[in-house]
């Protein structure tokens, strides 16, 4: 019995026929006008084939090799350490300079949308407040149902502020309108 070829030895024979026989083959048959279903073009699959095999064979055994694996490790560890002076030569330079320069922080920008947010949320809240006002002209509601109702606009502002500020809803604005939910709540 014979032994089982390796990838690699399987993949440079193919390659070698390929270049050898194959596209030879091929680019004369092309010339003269003779191919027929692409030939050309099945030899140049074939070649591509080979090589692919051969560069994963050779990347394999340059994985397995303790050697190689060290350096890797050696310039992973190397490239972290690198970044890590650079974040803290950069984090030192632009502390000194921002306020300098009179731009805002990012910890600003994010205190600045916490209270715009908090701002809009009030707007809203007293927008619903005289909304349902206007409603309790027209409507008559048992003070029970009025009770509901202020219980929870209180419970939906007091809810809308208490959410992380990594929130995704808080991105966008609000997580949903707390008048809704209080209409919703109120005339069941």
């Amino acid at each position: 019995m014979s032994q089982p070829k390796s990838e690699l030895k399987t993949g440079l024979l193919a390659l070698a026929e390929v270049a050898l026989i194959d596209l030879p083959a091929a680019v004369t048959l092309r010339t003269f006008k003779r191919e027929t279903d692409g030939e050309l073009y099945k030899v140049g699959w074939k070649a591509y084939e080979a090589a692919t095999g051969i560069v994963g064979e050779l990347t394999n055994r340059a994985y397995a090799n303790r050697r190689i694996a060290k350096v890797g490790a050696r310039v992973l560890e190397n490239g972290l350490r690198t970044q890590r002076v650079a974040d803290a030569v950069a984090g030192a330079f632009f502390s000194a300079l921002w306020p300098s320069v009179g731009l805002p922080m990012a910890s600003d920008i994010e205190a600045l949308r916490r209270d715009v947010k908090a701002l809009r949320e009030e707007v809203r809240t007293i927008a619903f407040e005289r909304e349902a006002a206007a409603a309790n002209e027209t409507e008559d509601f048992s003070s029970e149902a009025e009770a509901a109702r202020e219980t929870a606009i209180r419970e939906a502002a007091i809810g809308a502020r208490s959410h992380l500020s990594h929130d995704p809803a808080s991105w966008i604005g609000w997580r949903a309108i707390p008048s809704m939910e209080v209409r919703n709540r109120v005339r069941r």
